[in-house]
């Protein structure tokens, strides 16, 4: 009968352990439930908000940036610039004062100008009455003498050294399609011309205004504007050197 006391008694203890274990595995249990919904929902709000995001039904678009108006499209300053270096045969001449007439005397004074150059850059000034010695050639393509005077003087200048104080000046004048060695900015490109080429107008004003009677027609001016030499027609290269020798000499000396 004792044993049976005996196991009565430890059944009964088992089952208090066992009534104060069961709150807290009942709490554990519960806390593990809290802790799996608690994940669940957060990752259930985190996909609704991507899918709010991706949509793009409240998302403001990214800010464009946007571009000034001042700035000009590399493409546009490109072309612009193809455009400007064209060659050109003919171009835009203003006359700046009275012309020279064809059979004036040594002395006269030179207008000034605006024309353009060959490349096709923008109106450049020439003031006879700046200071600068100037020596200015007329040249017509389809010259004959022009065709052997241009590579002979071309020659002379590469191989001589002329003072600063000379500006020797090239006009391309009276332009014909159709004729030799057209177009002229060709023409002078392949016989190595060294220095500035002016391109004159439709109706020659500039070789007009400068008083040419034929070709090659050279003037030279000193430094205050006055016409010292003219000459028409085909020169040696002694000729060119003597011109070059007369320019330096009106040099004005600085004292």
């Amino acid at each position: 009968m004792e044993d049976n006391s005996d196991m009565n008694e430890l059944e009964e203890e088992l089952i208090s352990v066992e009534r104060k274990r069961s709150p807290k595995i009942v709490l554990t249990f519960l806390s593990i439930i809290i802790l799996v919904t608690a994940i669940l929902v957060g990752i259930t709000l985190s996909d609704t908000n991507d899918s709010s995001t991706n949509s793009g039904g409240s998302e403001m678009p990214p800010l464009q940036e946007q571009a000034d108006p001042d700035e000009q499209d590399p493409i546009e300053i490109e072309a612009e610039a193809n455009v400007a270096l064209s060659p050109i045969e003919k171009g835009e001449v203003v006359i700046l004062g009275d012309p020279i007439p064809t059979d004036s005397e040594i002395g006269y004074l030179a207008p000034a100008f605006k024309a353009q150059l060959n490349d096709g850059t923008e109106l450049v000034t020439v003031d006879p009455a700046d200071g600068t010695v100037r020596l200015i050639g007329f040249f017509a393509h389809w010259c004959p003498h022009c065709q052997r005077e241009v590579p002979r003087v071309s020659k002379w200048l590469e191989e001589n050294t002329i003072p600063t104080e000379i500006e020797i000046l090239a006009v391309s004048t009276a332009v014909r399609e159709g004729t030799p060695n057209y177009p002229p900015s060709e023409w002078l490109t392949k016989e190595r011309w060294p220095t500035d080429i002016f391109v004159d107008n439709q109706d020659n004003d500039l070789a007009a205004a400068y008083g040419l009677a034929g070709f090659p027609y050279w003037v030279l001016v000193d430094a205050t504007g006055r016409v010292v030499h003219r000459s028409s027609g085909e020169l040696t290269e002694e000729q060119f050197g003597y011109l070059i020798e007369l320019g330096i000499s009106l040099i004005p000396q600085i004292t």
